[in-house]
């Protein structure tokens, strides 16, 4: 499916050069601006199509008709007042034609973003003002650090392990506290790490994954050439599992704690034992809460599939569906191995003889 929309796409590449000769080589143009009013409005299969008005940020007045854009204009549910990106196109006579490009949205993703954090506030208090601050940390890490670097030719594994242990290191001890049991997790997570690496290389391999099963890393490999599209998905894997092996380690070693608090006569064994039964049940929900997530930003791709008229082993064996079962059974493998790991170094820290136990307190404020 994804090399016959490329296919498409490059057979349409004529067509546009030849409008463009018949217009004299003059190039559309975008405008952002302000919806006046709605001229006419009908219902097609319960969505609106309609002819409005906008004022543009170049203060000319364009009327638009939904039916002529794209995907009639995306049938947004345009109203007076709402702001659109329109995309001008010059006609042979010197008039323009304007058509529905999208809808500008910051300022909805503004409140949204807004609610989110006064949610994680209202709920998590000081540690939810730290759970943002981490999470700005992140994104800076990610734009700063991971992606420029990819595009510049650095390799994008080590690049992504570079970024996750350091998105690791400073996010634990923000959103946790300074100590022994945080450093613990930390190092969990690194074994994390280390084996999404090795289980995402063995399914890689074993599933015959090239990493170009979707049209956006044909098109990113065609556009970057020092980009290799198996690299890429490898350190995609690896990076879209680093949340999870956060939440594990942190899980089992504040388990560890509230066993030691309550009992803290047991030894290494029995208190790892213990904590393992909590890390089975959280095991069991991650499982689940992951190939459901993967399977939700797969969702169009899958039922496309599953309404044409490929099979069954036909349609698992495409390339772009595998790579969705490789991401999720190599991260979720990666992640049960961390959970027995994470376990037992809380477990031996906080029956250390030698100085080295745990505040639970501290660990919990």
């Amino acid at each position: 499916m994804n090399k016959i929309l490329i296919s498409i796409f490059f057979l349409c590449l004529p067509v546009s050069a030849l409008a463009q000769d018949a217009v004299g080589q003059m190039e559309s143009r975008q405008v952002q601006g302000e919806v006046l009013e709605i001229q006419d409005l009908s219902i097609i299969d319960g969505y609106r199509q309609m002819k409005f008005q906008v004022r543009g940020d170049d203060q000319k007045i364009y009327d638009v008709n939904t039916a002529d854009s794209y995907l009639e204009g995306l049938r947004y549910n345009i109203q007076p007042g709402n702001r659109v990106i329109l995309q001008i196109f010059p006609e042979a006579d010197g008039s323009e034609t304007a058509h529905l490009a999208d809808a500008v949205r910051t300022n909805g993703l503004l409140w949204v973003l807004i609610v989110f954090s006064l949610l994680i506030l209202i709920v998590g208090l000081w540690r939810g003002l730290l759970a943002l601050l981490g999470l700005g940390i992140t994104v800076l890490v990610l734009f700063v650090y991971i992606f420029p670097n990819i595009l510049s030719g650095a390799d994008p594994l080590n690049t992504v392990l570079l970024g996750s242990a350091v998105i690791l290191a400073v996010n634990l001890p923000i959103t946790h506290g300074f100590n022994k049991m945080t450093a613990m997790a930390f190092v969990g997570t690194l074994a994390g790490l280390a084996l999404s690496v090795l289980t995402a290389k063995f399914f890689m391999a074993m599933s015959f994954l090239s990493g170009l099963g979707s049209e956006e890393a044909v098109y990113l490999t065609w556009q970057v050439q020092n980009i290799k599209a198996d690299g890429l998905l490898l350190a995609a894997i690896v990076l879209g599992a680093v949340g999870v092996f956060d939440d594990v380690a942190i899980n089992q070693a504040t388990v560890v704690a509230e066993l030691k608090k309550a009992d803290p006569n047991l030894k290494t064994v029995q208190l790892a034992r213990q904590a393992m039964r909590v890390g089975r049940h959280h095991i069991a929900s991650m499982v689940n809460t992951l190939v459901l997530a993967y399977a939700a930003v797969a969702m169009p791709l899958f039922l496309l599939f599953l309404n044409s008229d490929v099979d069954w082993v036909a349609f698992v064996n495409t390339e772009v569906v595998a790579e969705e079962i490789v991401r999720t059974l190599a991260g979720t493998s990666a992640l049960v191995l961390t959970v027995p790991i994470s376990t037992w170094l809380a477990a031996w820290i906080a029956t250390d003889k030698h100085g080295a136990s745990f505040d639970n307190e501290e660990f919990h404020r």
